[in-house]
């Protein structure tokens, strides 16, 4: 019997002080919002009206809670700023890392049409309006420049209300797909000239998609001249 009783006591302080040795665990909020931070970030850089969301992490993911602060960076360089992945990583004594995936809508003014446009007729200035909306997932480009539509031809009929690409307009072609062309790029009053690749074909003041060949990274800019892009940071 007092062996029974002694093995009761030994549990009975094991339960009490079990909590004290408890595992504290990252909160996962923490987490998600490190990334949406980060993505902010980089998303702020290119003057855009953005909403950002952090995609769900799975509720049985137990972590160490890290003491020190949280390191964020992209899963790759050539993230595209509809779907980007932060890496959020805990350099603690007990490292850990998790993938976080990040949703981003980034909203701009852009010409859409106003009514439906047939093939083969010029634009006119009635032909069109600007509306907000979601650039990530125009890929085929768009304008924000409306002046440069009129006088266009379509080269396909449009309905109401839809986003008006440069591939949906003939152009006198002044950059072309895969060509080599200058970005410029100007931020605090300080010009800066890169190397880039044309990754669609575009006349002047038309958005042209870029790739920047120093960083690797694919962004919109406008065409000022022959071989000429100019970006905005």
């Amino acid at each position: 019997m007092l062996n029974l009783t002694k093995i009761i006591l030994t549990l009975l302080i094991i339960i009490m002080v079990a909590p004290v040795y408890a595992i504290e665990f990252h909160p996962l909020n923490e987490i998600q919002k490190a990334a949406t931070e980060f993505a902010t970030r980089q998303i702020s850089q290119q003057n855009q009206n953005s909403t950002i969301e952090a995609g769900h992490l799975d509720p049985r993911l137990k972590l160490k809670r890290c003491s020190l602060p949280l390191s964020t960076q992209p899963l790759s360089q050539r993230n595209n700023n509809a779907n980007m992945t932060v890496i959020v990583r805990c350099e603690d004594t007990k490292p850990w890392i998790v993938y976080v995936p990040v949703k981003v809508k980034s909203y701009l003014t852009v010409a859409v049409t106003n009514r439906p446009l047939a093939r083969g007729i010029p634009v006119k200035d009635h032909d069109f309006r600007l509306e907000q909306r979601d650039i990530n997932r125009l890929t085929n480009g768009y304008f924000e420049n409306a002046t440069s539509l009129i006088g266009r031809i379509p080269k396909r009929s449009l309905p109401k209300g839809a986003v008006i690409s440069p591939k949906d307009l003939g152009i006198k072609k002044i950059v072309s797909k895969g060509s080599r062309v200058s970005i410029i790029a100007e931020t605090n009053g300080i010009t800066v000239r890169m190397p880039g690749k044309a990754l669609t074909d575009a006349g002047k003041g038309d958005q042209v998609r870029v790739e920047n060949l120093s960083s690797g990274r694919s962004v919109i800019g406008v065409v000022l001249g022959r071989g000429l892009v100019k970006v905005t940071m």
